[in-house]
């Protein structure tokens, strides 16, 4: 008995120390931890150099499946002009899901308030943004087709801590047709949000099921560029939800 047990006991061992740990973006792609890291340097680069400044970047791992032979961890890319200790962080908002989700009372363009208790009945998508925000304004127009689609079943608001006059103007160049709340800057700071785009979905009964960052850029094969990718992890949140 006592070499059986050894022996399953070694075989276990080797089983676990024989799995590959990959990392994905879309739930398709199989990246090592190299390939990742350089996805996220070539994004923080576009960034820094779209907003003039030195900004950092860090992998959020949202979730983690574990097979026989692989670790394979779902990551989407945090960018912020703050450098974080830690290269590889759990889940933002981690505290918030599976709860009911903060209530607030907003101001929108124009001019009236937005109570998140009109929000009930429905599931939302809440996308946190700012105008100067270069993967904020990529993916607008995957988010404006994702919209339109599912305007029926689901709510989409767009939040900012910007104000009145920087979103309309801005809205005049880039058309995001969300509803947009704005100068939430209080709201933001509860939430501890320093990573944008930042996309949170909650059930019909207001709670948080699902935290996400901006939609991925993708390279497709025999293009050197990255690009925004068609949103298909946020249109599968929302069918798991409608």
């Amino acid at each position: 008995m006592k070499y059986l047990i050894t022996t399953l006991f070694l075989l276990i061992s080797i089983n676990s120390f024989s799995q590959t740990t990959y990392y994905t973006t879309d739930g398709k792609n199989r990246i090592t931890e190299a390939e990742a890291n350089k996805m996220l340097t070539e994004q923080v680069a576009k960034m820094s150099d779209v907003m003039k400044k030195q900004l950092y970047g860090s992998f959020t791992i949202n979730d983690t499946e574990t097979k026989k032979d692989s670790i394979i961890s779902r990551i989407t890319f945090a960018i912020s002009d703050k450098k974080s200790e830690n290269l590889m962080n759990s889940g933002p908002l981690s505290e918030y899901k599976n709860k009911e989700f903060l209530k607030f009372d907003l101001n929108t363009l124009v001019d009236k308030n937005f109570n998140s208790e009109k929000l009930k009945g429905k599931p939302t998508m809440l996308n946190f943004w700012f105008t100067r925000c270069a993967p904020c304004i990529d993916e607008m127009p995957v988010l404006n087709k994702i919209k339109e689609k599912y305007k029926d079943d689901f709510n989409f608001i767009a939040i900012t801590y910007e104000q009145k006059e920087d979103v309309t103007n801005f809205l005049k160049k880039h058309p995001f047709d969300f509803e947009h709340l704005i100068n939430a800057k209080d709201f933001t700071d509860q939430l501890g949000i320093q990573a944008y785009p930042m996309n949170l979905f909650l059930d019909k009964n207001g709670v948080l099921k699902y935290v996400k960052g901006g939609i991925p850029y993708e390279r497709k094969e025999g293009e050197e560029e990255l690009k925004m990718g068609e949103g298909n992890e946020i249109i599968k949140i929302i069918e798991k939800l409608k």
